[in-house]
């Protein structure tokens, strides 16, 4: 008897060896497959077989994030996470790293451990670093922050095989000796605490360097992306309270996103430019027409732009508004009253083809009815857009602007084929509103534009 279980258990374990297709695979494969794991979950497979003990040591990739705790208390948490991180570190035999990345919200009292963290993959020639401390919370003070190291700047190892480097919620500085990083390819400062002559010469010694960008920088007041060899090709500026003045000298720039107050701007050189999203919550007409103008004279290839219309005074005199003659996708955010404004930019797209309209309202917006004449109702066929084949408005209601515009579309889009209406509302808080009265009378009202569709084009009611 026991012999027949013995052997009957003999038969399971050849043919489940027979099965397991996965370990018969090399281990250069095991361990790509691996990568893709957390350190955390790449780390139980050891005790799958004798096989499997030390394959997990390999990874290339090591990623680190707040997901691996579970402790209730902050502190608690923090301690176990650096514990975590370090003992991987102890353990993990690869030569070279492919990425390493750290996010967690750290500061100054964790200093040497992220130093050491740092040294780890630099001595094995990281070439994507992410150094995220912060839980993306406005920075007022600098006294608690981390510092990162200099020593990674004079490092032979990391000036040559850094290509991707994201840093946030750190103090920055630069040492004296600083040439350049080499090979950084891509750039990502957040929350970080860097003087401008820094950052601009961070910016002029990586020329390499194509995409870059910026957000939260509290003591940066003038930014020069500028150089006659650079090859940057993305540039994102965000919400950089301080900032008064923008100067760009960019041959190669390709897209260019900016978010925040009001700036100038000094587009000097960027004829390649085709993509451009523009949103200033604090914007006036004549504001946007210079915007227009600018990108007009120096980025005469932009093909996509995207801006922010918040309730503009208008200058109803200004006749001739800057032409953007091979623009051929708009997005707006619009706020209430944006009709005339709205009119002054599809008349300066004469080739638009595509047209998003976003509309972002208040909790308590004013609601424009029948007693206050839209522009949109008095131009009838005054002003065709012959190529403009798709619109989407997100946010369409009853109100008198939304009907009026979705009228003239339908009018003086003569190649229209498209035309979405959404009618859930986006708030400027970020809340979309669920189904209610408000979207089915939206629906309700816009099922009557069928009457007045062409054939030729497909209404879709969302």
């Amino acid at each position: 008897m026991y012999s027949m279980k013995k052997s009957r258990f003999c038969r399971k374990s050849s043919s489940s060896k027979k099965r397991d297709v996965i370990s018969a695979l090399p281990d250069e494969i095991i361990i790509h497959i691996l990568s893709f794991l957390t350190p955390k979950d790449a780390a139980i497979t050891s005790l799958l077989s004798r096989r499997w003990r030390n394959l997990w040591t390999f990874i290339p990739n090591l990623n680190f994030n707040v997901n691996h705790m579970a402790h209730p208390d902050p502190w608690m948490r923090r301690r176990d996470f650096v514990r975590m991180v370090s003992n991987v570190l102890s353990l993990h035999s690869g030569q070279n790293i492919n990425k390493f990345w750290i996010c967690y919200e750290l500061d100054c009292r964790s200093g040497r451990y992220i130093d050491k963290w740092i040294s780890f993959a630099i001595e094995r020639k990281v070439e994507n670093l992410i150094l995220d401390l912060t839980e993306e919370q406005e920075i007022d003070v600098d006294t608690e922050m981390y510092t990162f190291p200099c020593f990674f700047f004079s490092d032979e190892k990391a000036l040559s095989s850094i290509k991707y480097l994201r840093i946030a919620g750190c103090i920055l500085h630069l040492p004296p000796y600083f040439s350049s990083l080499k090979s950084l390819v891509e750039l990502s400062l957040t929350y970080v605490m860097v003087t401008e002559n820094e950052l601009n010469k961070l910016l002029s010694s990586c020329l390499l360097l194509e995409r870059f960008s910026v957000g939260n920088v509290p003591k940066l007041v003038n930014l020069k992306v500028s150089g006659p060899s650079l090859r940057l090709r993305y540039l994102e500026v965000s919400h950089c309270r301080s900032l008064d003045n923008i100067e760009i000298w960019a041959a190669n720039l390709v897209s260019f996103i900016y978010r925040g107050r009001k700036v100038n701007f000094s587009l000097n050189c960027v004829p390649q430019l085709e993509d451009a999203i523009i949103d200033i919550y604090d914007s006036t007409f004549d504001y946007v027409a210079n915007i227009c103008d600018h990108l007009a004279f120096n980025a005469p290839q932009l093909k996509s732009l995207g801006l922010r219309i918040v309730p503009l005074e208008v200058n109803t005199s200004l006749t001739v508004f800057p032409r953007l003659v091979n623009l051929k996708v708009l997005t707006l955010l619009v706020h209430e009253y944006y009709d005339t404004a709205l009119w002054y930019l599809l008349r300066a797209s004469p080739f638009l083809q595509v047209l998003q309209v976003k509309f972002l309202w208040r909790l308590k917006s004013p609601f424009r009815t029948g007693g206050c004449k839209n522009i949109f109702s008095g131009y009838g066929t005054a002003f065709t857009h012959e190529f403009l084949k798709e619109v989407h408005m997100l946010g369409f209601r009853s109100r008198l602007d939304d009907i009026e515009f979705a009228r003239y579309l339908l009018k003086n889009a003569t190649a229209l084929n498209i035309l979405v209406i959404d009618p859930f509302i986006r708030y400027l808080d970020g809340w979309v509103e669920k189904e209610n009265k408000a979207t089915r009378k939206a629906r309700d009202e816009a099922r009557r534009l069928l009457k007045e569709a062409p054939a030729n084009v497909h209404l879709l009611i969302l």
